[in-house]
């Protein structure tokens, strides 16, 4: 697969060659020097006939056309067509052409603006006028790629890496190497609420990417932006009315390839309770074991039917264009699923500094993903100086997980004659979704002279884990026999919900300095206004099989056959995930911006005044019941872009940025519903504050192409990281992972993105460095006496310098594209790297949990029918696996596991996802 990736890229360096011996070549631009792809261009005389269509980069040619006298004709919608004669001999001919519009076919100029829109071309426009350093992504781009969320399609920008869910599938955004909660996510530039049960981000793999116009990555900020993106922004910009009746629709099915090895694992959720006994008949409620459902619990092997996807954007505009209205439904449903192998790691206790292995497990796990998004976008022109819109979406992401899990102190495998094993059963249900109603305004005041645009937005983001049972027995094998299963005690059934609440306020003035001899000369100022709730219900059930020995193909089969005993009627409720949180933020900023001959200047400053706190509904769980933090942030912001040419920019910025921790982080409690390790809020948590500094160079040659070369500098004080802490002593009690803000941080890098074409081919690339650095407190276990191995262990604490949690030191995206425009042919090959990074922080010396470096290679092929187009795509070609380890080899006294034959490290975690592949059609008419 190497030697195919590295023909390929040679193929398309030669590609230049090759065509440089074509006899009549050249290329279609307009008037600014862009390349007009897909004009039509006819070569005729009175025998011969030679057609073509401009490729990615405006180019055409033909070879061997016989000597004579032709007429070379181009056509583009929107401007004039173009003839001259032409004499063409023996010599080569290159013909670069300049269109000319056609300002008096009004209907046609109104045409290529809908035709740019969603394009590479815009994208690469909106990059160049920014005025600050963004990245975009294209809806033509999303379209060809093989990617079905918004969580795929961010991996393929520049200095962003992603961070996976269960199934294998990219969820969160890391931008620059700074870890997810460093970033936020706007739809129509607008934050939205995240479900996610603990955290303030937003899980990305919830919106389906063809709704999407464009998805634009801001690296750094502007006064007019909220301060709390350390890392940087990931705005949706969804798709809007065309100016003429369109329609887009697509239909896929898919499979993917674990299936092929293994079954899917499903279970009933008709029989599924989505209120506990508590809820259904209230708090002071004793259950008995009648309110339980048991068929929900029964996991069953199947055959899984094929993924389907389909999507449907319908879009017009009425009342002579003063009104528009688009129309968006997706709908996505996959099985998918991951093979995994866990180890339980732990430090030696005789002092090596040595990783400790004390069991290993195997998981198989099927998820049914159900994803549902549906949007609507209104806007009404009122006249030529007011104009309203309004946006409203609901996106819904079901998770349905079964998991089968076998654990062992040793390697599991049947030439083990005496083993004891653990097995688990687990259903997982998880219903999240974001519903979303924004109203927004635009109104020109003053003749022009004072511009005010406002948003007013109600968000609410809803998360809901009902009956979350596991099904616990322990067996094993003595003297090469397979004895029967025996339930284990405390088998729990928990329920949990939260959800996450917004109104927001926006409201924005521009005034044109007019007076002052400067071109585009203006200064902004407004603010925001956001009231946040949030709450977290939380119940657990607990069950001991009764009577305690009940032999397994005797007394059960599976779980509707045991017989239980409730150990808590009333259920849990005294428990940390029973809270509510409030946020407020009010916020306003003044900037001003000035163009003085090449050069544009932003200089502004951005207040925030931030009231976060959390009262809870219980006492029992917590030292500190109720908290509060307020505090205010003055956020300078400067930022410069020098002009040298139209197609070259220089940028330099500066910008203060926050970060705030998680709405769970600062509550006094422990929740451990987690699968490795419980989560102890931290109320002595406070926000992290960012100096950024960065400077890019810009150059686009042609509309679609660019080179992009950047570096950035952060200066973090006080990162909030999730450290791995025991909750009494370094020694004794159990681990749990806590927010801790952690000293103070560099992280400076380099990037560069490029993208070229030669008529039907077309690379893109970008490759980002970042290096971090952070000095925290570590301990270490060691002797009193280092001479003596029998003195005394003692513990210590040392200075370790490591880099920041989740930034990886290499990320790189490789696209090959070829498009052929007569045939009809659209293919890509890409290919993401990303480095090893820390996913977990160890308060142990050198004992950081990494991921491995990671290659995904993905790959699509399109065919055009007219309006319609059949497509394949497949994700994870390589099957690259995703793999934790340390960094220190385990005991080696201790009991062969698998996996565990790399010298100097100790594998912790092992999972494969294995390939997805679909196969679907599109279909696409328009008006024009």
């Amino acid at each position: 697969m190497r030697r195919i990736i590295f023909l390929t890229f040679l193929w398309f360096l030669l590609c230049p060659l090759v065509f440089a011996q074509v006899q009549v070549r050249g290329t279609v631009f307009d008037d600014n020097k862009e390349p007009l792809i897909g004009a039509v261009i006819l070569l005729k005389n009175t025998s011969d006939n030679y057609n073509a269509i401009a490729g990615l980069d405006g180019s055409f040619s033909w070879q061997n056309v016989p000597s004579g006298t032709y007429t070379l004709e181009i056509s583009f919608i929107g401007f004039k067509p173009f003839s001259e004669r032409l004499e063409v001999s023996n010599e080569p001919i290159r013909r670069d052409v300049v269109m000319d519009t056609d300002s008096q076919v009004l209907g046609e100029v109104v045409i290529m603006g809908v035709a740019n829109r969603g394009t590479d071309a815009q994208a690469r426009k909106l990059e160049q006028m920014a005025k600050n350093t963004i990245n975009v992504v294209s809806a033509k781009s999303i379209e060809l790629s093989p990617d079905i969320t918004v969580a795929n399609v961010v991996q393929r920008v520049s200095g962003l890496s992603i961070e996976r869910n269960a199934s294998g599938d990219p969820q969160y955004a890391i931008v620059r190497g700074m870890d997810k909660r460093y970033n936020y996510t706007l739809v129509n530039g607008v934050k939205i609420p995240s479900p996610d049960n603990r955290n303030r981000y937003v899980p990305l793999d919830i919106f389906p990417a063809q709704m999407l116009e464009r998805l634009e990555v801001a690296k750094s900020l502007t006064p007019d932006m909220e301060g709390d993106a350390i890392g940087g922004s990931v705005n949706l910009v969804m798709k809007s009315a065309p100016d003429e009746f369109e329609i887009n629709a697509d239909f896929q099915l898919g499979y993917n390839a674990i299936h092929f090895n293994r079954p899917f694992y499903s279970y009933d959720r008709s029989t599924e309770n989505r209120l506990s006994p508590g809820e259904r008949f209230g708090r002071r409620y004793e259950a008995n074991m009648d309110d339980f459902s048991t068929e929900n619990i029964i996991i069953r092997p199947i055959n899984p039917l094929p993924d389907i996807f389909g999507g449907l954007t319908i879009g017009n505009r009425y009342m002579g264009g003063k009104l528009g209205v688009m129309l968006g439904a997706s709908v996505q449903n996959s099985f998918r699923g991951a093979d995994r192998d866990w180890y339980k790691i732990d430090v030696d206790p005789l002092g090596t500094g040595r990783p400790s292995l004390s069991s290993y497990q195997e998981r198989q796990t099927s998820i049914q993903q159900f994803r549902m998004g549906i949007h609507s976008k209104v806007d009404y022109q009122i006249n030529r100086n007011h104009s309203l819109s309004l946006y409203l979406a609901d996106f819904t992401l079901n998770d349905f997980e079964a998991r089968e899990m076998i654990s062992s102190d040793r390697d599991i495998s049947p030439d083990n004659i005496n083993a004891t094993y653990l097995f688990q059963s687990r259903v997982r249900s998880t219903y999240s979704g974001i519903r979303n109603a924004t109203l927004q305004g635009n109104h020109n005041l003053k003749g022009g002279q004072l511009l005010m645009d406002w948003s007013a937005l109600v968000s609410r983001a809803e998360f809901e884990r009902p009956d979350n049972a596991i099904f616990s027995r322990n067996g094993g094998v003595v003297n090469g026999v397979e004895m029967p299963q025996n339930i284990e005690r405390r088998n729990p059934r928990r329920w949990e919900k939260h959800f996450d609440q917004d109104f927001t306020l926006h409201l924005n003035f521009l005034y044109n300095l007019n007076f002052v001899n400067l071109p585009n000369a203006y200064v902004k100022f407004g603010g925001m206004f956001r009231d946040k709730e949030r709450g977290a219900l939380f119940n657990r059930y607990r069950f001991d099989p009764n009577p305690p020995i009940q032999n397994q193909g005797v007394d059960w089969n599976d779980f509707t056959d045991v017989s239980w005993e409730l150990l808590n009627p009333s259920g849990t409720l005294g428990h940390a995930l029973n809270y509510n949180a409030f946020e407020q933020i009010g916020a306003y900023y003044l900037m001003t911006h000035l163009e003085v001959g090449k050069v544009d200047f932003n200089v502004g400053a951005r207040v925030e005044h931030t009231n976060q706190g959390y009262v809870s509904r219980t006492t029992n769980q917590f030292e500190i019941p109720e908290l509060t933090q307020i505090y205010t942030d003055v956020l300078p912001n400067f930022s410069m872009k020098y002009k040298p040419k139209s197609d070259v920019n220089l940028r330099g910025s500066y910008y203060k940025a926050i970060n705030r921790p998680g709405y769970f982080e600062i509550v006094d409690g422990i929740s451990d519903e987690d699968d490795e390790f419980p989560f102890k809020g931290n109320p002595d948590v406070t926000r992290a504050i960012a100096d950024n500094f960065d400077i890019r160079y810009e150059y686009f040659p042609r509309a679609n192409e660019q080179f992009l070369l950047g570096a950035f500098y952060k200066r973090i004080e006080d990162p909030i990281e999730l450290l791995l802490i025991r909750q009494t002593s370094l020694t004794t009690g159990p681990r749990n992972l806590t927010p801790t803000n952690s000293g103070t941080a560099s992280n400076w890098g380099i990037e560069m993105d490029f993208s070229k074409f030669f008529n039907k081919f077309g690379i893109r690339a970008n490759y980002t460095f970042t290096n971090s650095s952070l000095t925290t407190i570590k301990s270490e276990r060691v002797r009193e006496n280092p001479n003596d191995e029998s003195s005394q262990l003692i513990l210590r604490e040392v200075s370790q310098t490591r880099p920041l949690q989740g930034q990886a030191d290499h990320i790189g995206n490789l696209s090959f594209l070829y498009k052929n425009q007569n045939s009809g042919t659209d293919i890509q090959l890409s290919a993401v790297y990303t480095g090893e990074r820390i996913e977990i922080v160890s308060p142990w010396l050198d004992l950081d949990i990494w991921s491995r470096p990671f290659t995904q290679l993905d790959f699509s092929i399109e065919q055009r029918f007219s309006n319609w187009v059949v497509f394949l795509k497949v994700n994870n070609l390589l099957n690259s696996p995703y793999e934790l380890f340390v960094k220190k080899p385990r005991k080696t006294e201790q009991l062969d596991f698998p996996l565990q034959d790399s010298p100097g490290e100790t594998i912790v975690q092992r999972e494969q996802f294995w390939q997805s592949f679909r196969l679907g059609v599109r279909f696409k008419f328009n008006s024009i």
